[in-house]
């Protein structure tokens, strides 16, 4: 004799498949034409779905689509870099050569990611400057994202000697670079007009650290020192 499965969890199941279904067409849809050109109603076609208000009743609009997209891959992310940091500080590894492969081993990984990995990074990409922003203000902002204490002490203690100005510019400077460094790559790696160095994404990786580490370890310049001097207060 098989029992039936309950009612309300066969709508659970297909509640699921449906968020699933959406995510993932807003995944592809948002990397390929940036989250204000992907419409709802595109995305819900390309997630075959009849209901025309299906995102709006899951996800209560574009915001909480983009949120679940993040919700899926963020804390990943932020669990690799920590797993990441403990193994180079166990190593007495430099603190800039920490932060800067923390930053951008973990986005390497997510290229392979089958399940919309290189998707989640062109959509990080688009956002990363309103994101970094949205760390230091998240009352202010639309994400919710994953707060990660390792990474962040990790460069205070190495940015915490500088002028709080010039902290929050290295550190937009350096998720800038990390984020939008490895979405540029996957765009290009596989076109044949771009050959040599853009297929290399382990050169390309380490070059991108290194550049990370120098934003970090770079003494600011008097003429940086000058124009901060000249800011309003």
């Amino acid at each position: 004799m098989t029992l039936k499965k309950p009612i309300s969890e066969n709508l659970d199941n297909r509640s699921q498949r449906t968020r699933q279904a959406l995510i993932a067409a807003a995944e592809q849809l948002f990397a390929r034409h940036g989250i204000e050109g992907a419409s709802l109603n595109t995305i819900t076609r390309a997630a075959r779905q009849s209901n025309r208000n299906a995102i709006q009743y899951h996800f209560g609009g574009k915001n909480g689509l983009v949120q679940a997209i993040f919700d899926k891959h963020s804390p990943k992310v932020a669990q690799r870099r920590a797993d990441l940091i403990d193994d180079m500080a166990a190593r007495a590894l430099p603190t800039e050569a920490i932060v800067a492969t923390a930053m951008v081993q973990p986005l390497i990984e997510k290229l392979d990611d089958p399940d919309g990995g290189e998707a989640y990074i062109h959509i990080s990409a688009e956002l990363i400057t309103a994101n970094t922003l949205g760390y230091q203000s998240p009352e202010k902002h639309h994400l919710q994202l994953v707060r990660e204490s390792k990474i962040a002490s990790f460069t205070a203690q190495q940015l915490g000697h500088l002028p709080k100005a010039i902290v929050e510019q290295r550190i937009l400077l350096m998720n800038i670079l990390a984020y939008h460094g490895v979405s540029d790559h996957a765009r290009v790696r596989g076109m044949a007009q771009y050959q040599g160095l853009s297929e290399h994404t382990d050169f390309m990786a380490s070059n991108l650290i290194d550049s990370i580490m120098a934003i970090l370890s770079t003494t600011p310049s008097a003429q940086t020192h000058k124009l901060l001097d000249s800011l309003p207060r």
